[in-house]
């Protein structure tokens, strides 16, 4: 299954959402306390502190300095708890040692999927993931997908093209039914993984679409996460159907 020379359509910037600069909370904590952590994360100290009293961390305050384990801790706590999977994230390797660049989905295929595009719904999970990375490449953006054996709570590692500073984002590629929703537990576990690389923003791309919980985390959350569903993946695909 080599590679085949096709041509494709020009590549354009970035979408808007992806052009959003990284806003940090504002936060009258030091970096790196629990208090701070918190307000990055917009939820009550006392309930931040609950959650890492859940993960097995105990004795903090919101002084306590929260390090990278801290982080990692209690994003395995919160992917045993949300996701359903024997798999947690406990990879610490650079990033560039976990990727592999994937270019398997040719022209032909999204001229496909642009006039049938409920036929996204037949392809494997994997497939799925290397459709969402060409689709964003085409929109601008440098992408690597994660190995198939890793979960390192995300799919796709971004970078946005065109701009001085390069923001980071990382997406978590969901190939569900359309009667099957993504719930708000994905996207607390994609936030979570977020802020635990610092990357700019966390994306969630799905076939199917988000459950009213979901939609309220997101507004919770604010522009650190951005949920794209397969009305949106159809627009995407509109520009491959032209000739």
């Amino acid at each position: 299954m080599g590679l085949q020379k096709t041509s494709k359509p020009t590549t354009t910037e970035a979408p808007d959402f992806l052009m959003q600069p990284f806003r940090e909370v504002p936060s009258i904590h030091p970096r790196d306390s629990l208090a701070f952590f918190a307000d990055q994360l917009r939820i009550p100290v006392a309930e931040l502190i609950t959650q890492f009293q859940s993960a097995g961390v105990i004795n903090l305050s919101e002084h306590s300095f929260i390090d990278y384990e801290h982080k990692s801790t209690l994003l395995d706590f919160l992917k045993r708890k949300h996701i359903t999977t024997s798999q947690i994230f406990e990879d610490k390797a650079p990033l560039a040692n976990r990727i592999e660049i994937v270019h398997s989905i040719n022209l032909e295929l999204l001229k496909v999927l642009a006039r049938q595009p409920h036929l996204m719904h037949q392809l494997d999970p994997r497939k799925f993931e290397e459709l969402v990375a060409r689709l964003l490449e085409d929109n601008g953006c440098e992408v690597t997908l994660t190995k198939r054996t890793r979960d390192g709570g995300y799919d796709i590692f971004g970078r946005i093209k065109g701009i001085i500073a390069s923001p980071v984002f990382l997406a978590e590629c969901k190939r569900y039914s359309p009667e099957n929703k993504v719930g708000v537990e994905v996207i607390r576990s994609v936030f979570a993984v977020t802020e635990l690389h610092r990357a700019n923003l966390g994306l969630v791309i799905t076939s199917s679409s988000f459950t009213k919980d979901a939609i309220k985390e997101k507004v919770r959350i604010g522009d650190r996460i951005e949920l794209k569903e397969f009305n949106d993946l159809n627009s995407w695909l509109n520009r491959y159907d032209r000739g």
